[in-house]
């Protein structure tokens, strides 16, 4: 059975999912209404149209041939899922297996990425793949938000003169990007130097295996991150919020609480455990 969900909110945006290593990983995100990793099959996803799978652990993408069933049944249009282009032909197989079981053809679309590639999700939101560092091929994925504004030239003119000029033909707007927030999957220390701009996302979800410091040299050999390898870049994070998840079954959620605390004073404040409700 799928653990409780825990939320999170800031502003605009709604984050709901859980998260433990080696049972369950899966996040929904509003807006737009997506989700990264689908975890053993959580029915808060059976709408959701666009599922971004980071890689081919059971815990993360096991529930996929269920969700497209119930899809099919709820909601008979399509739905795109997206993931590394190296697994794109064994996750086919494994729905292919399911669409004989049941003797049926899930809607779906099947659309394998590369580190760069973009996707519109959205008005005025994209999503572009990373490469990340784990011992299976693997994304992560920022969610991108496109905003307009007055170009900074124009700012001190009249209301009426930038009417008059937008009227004539002139470009009077602007656009900016922002790193709204970025999902890493499983990943070992190594992305913080693949990937530098996920320390400027204004939320950062990141996975934080293990604490026990024994465990650090076996967290970076199966690609994930230990509490150390966060705290060895403390000073480099910029986010707004840090969402830590993927804590393995030997911690509590108190214990990564009461060890963020203490290694990590100056982000501390800013540090939110999304593991379960």
């Amino acid at each position: 059975m799928s653990r409780q969900p825990a939320t999170f909110r800031l502003g605009e945006l709604a984050i709901e999912g859980c998260s433990r290593a080696g049972e369950e990983t899966w996040f929904r995100v509003s807006p737009p209404g997506l989700a990264f990793d689908v975890g053993r099959g959580p029915l808060t996803l059976a709408g959701v149209r666009d599922l971004f799978v980071t890689h081919g652990h059971l815990d993360h993408v096991l529930g996929l041939p269920y969700l497209l069933s119930r899809r099919a049944l709820d909601h008979p249009w399509g739905r795109r899922v997206f993931c590394p282009a190296e697994i794109a032909d064994d996750l086919a197989a494994l729905v292919k297996v399911a669409e004989r079981l049941e003797r049926t053809q899930y809607p779906f679309t099947l659309c394998p990425l590369a580190p760069g590639d973009r996707v519109e999700v959205g008005r005025d939101l994209q999503v572009e793949a990373f490469a990340t560092d784990h011992v299976v091929p693997s994304l992560g994925y920022h969610l991108l938000r496109h905003r307009y504004r007055l170009r900074e030239e124009l700012r001190e003119l009249a209301p009426e003169e930038v009417v008059a000029r937008k009227r004539a033909g002139e470009a009077v707007e602007e656009r900016s990007e922002e790193r709204w927030l970025t999902f890493c999957g499983d990943t070992g220390p190594s992305i913080f130097t693949r990937e530098p701009a996920l320390f400027a996302s204004r939320v950062l979800m990141l996975e934080c295996t293990f604490l026990d410091p024994s465990h650090r040299e076996r967290a970076g050999r199966f690609g994930h991150l230990h509490l150390a390898d966060l705290a060895a870049v403390e000073e480099r994070f910029e986010n707004e919020a840090v969402i830590l998840y993927h804590l393995s079954r030997r911690h509590r959620p108190a214990d990564l609480r009461r060890q963020v605390d203490a290694l990590l004073p100056r982000l501390a404040p800013r540090v939110h455990v999304l593991l379960e409700g």
